[in-house]
């Protein structure tokens, strides 16, 4: 049985009930959801089996339900006799990366994401009360080095890349004005197409500088731990070393953009050299498309529903 390969997704794949199945199929999930609840101060059963999809576009519902419904997706392949070699995360899906590697335990994994999530929400709130109107949009059909050089040509203020999804797919985010303006320059340059994208703020940019410090100080105060497993992070694609680089990694990213292209490369290296199931560990499919359109080459699977953990579980023993 190869070992896995775990990408973890980001906030955006929330839906209504998901992990539900898997909260049916294991104690040790239900177990899970109730430390999570605890350290959450939230019943996370209750907000999957009742939210409707507004509720869970909120930025501590998402991150929370998101992160739920991957950990419990790594805990049904263990149960399973699954093994992992290497872990990686876009953006929120970073913490169930450390989790998997064992750098955080789960009361403080959950702990975390009610911080970061809470300063998220209050730079957002800031920036748009003192900027005005902000937003993002996804950028198809140029790469992270040609939008960075559309921004640089436009002079334009307050626009900045914050998600590097791929050779042809790329997220900016931050003044909403600034985005409209942009999209004639984009399009001059190549883009295919300027999709508007419903969020709740420009994260991964310098709009959230300001939480970077506090939220490293809060950090200090949470436990640790040096790897067990390959980490790999979003924010450069390096592997983490030790429990203060993932602590550093971990602050910088509110701030920096998610560098996924560079995630995928050191990804595909690693398939090279072992033979790897690559998986998006966690509900739907947003990373396995990314995968598809890297250009690498890479094959990735959707494994966060218990219907294709256990299809993947009987295929690894054939």
């Amino acid at each position: 049985m190869a070992p896995i390969l775990a990408l973890y997704p980001g906030q955006g794949s929330q839906s209504p009930g998901m992990a539900l199945d898997l909260h049916q199929a294991s104690k040790q999930v239900k177990e899970l959801f109730s430390l999570a609840s605890e350290a959450a101060h939230t019943d996370l059963y209750a907000l999957l089996s009742t939210a409707g999809e507004d509720d869970l576009k909120q930025t501590r519902n998402a991150q929370l339900a998101i992160t739920l419904a991957s950990r419990s997706a790594y805990l049904r392949l263990r149960e399973a006799n699954c093994t992992f070699k290497a872990h990686s995360g876009f953006s929120l899906g970073e913490l169930a990366a450390y989790a998997g590697g064992g750098i955080l335990d789960d009361f403080t994994l959950f702990s975390i994401i009610e911080k970061r999530a809470a300063l998220m929400d209050e730079m957002s709130e800031k920036a748009t009360k003192t900027q005005g109107e902000l937003g993002m949009a996804a950028i198809i059909g140029l790469g992270f080095s040609q939008v960075n050089e559309a921004i640089h040509a436009s002079k334009l203020k307050g626009v900045y890349p914050s998600n590097d999804n791929g050779p042809a797919q790329v997220v900016v985010a931050g003044l909403a004005a600034s985005i409209t303006l942009l999209k004639p320059v984009l399009m001059e340059m190549g883009a295919k197409r300027v999709i508007p994208l419903k969020v709740s703020g420009p994260f991964h940019t310098p709009f959230m500088e300001e939480a970077t410090e506090s939220f490293l100080a809060f950090l200090e105060t949470q436990t640790f731990s040096d790897p067990k497993e390959l980490v790999i992070s979003s924010v450069d694609g390096s592997v983490i070393t030790t429990k203060e680089d993932a602590r550093g990694h971990l602050a910088r990213q509110l701030a920096c953009p998610v560098r996924w292209t560079a995630v995928l490369a050191n990804v595909k290296k690693l398939s090279a050299s072992n033979p790897l199931s690559i998986a998006e560990v966690g509900y739907g499919t947003v990373l396995t498309g990314l995968c598809k359109n890297s250009g690498l080459d890479l094959v990735c699977r959707s494994l966060g529903t218990e219907s294709a953990i256990q299809e993947f579980a009987k295929e690894m023993i054939l």
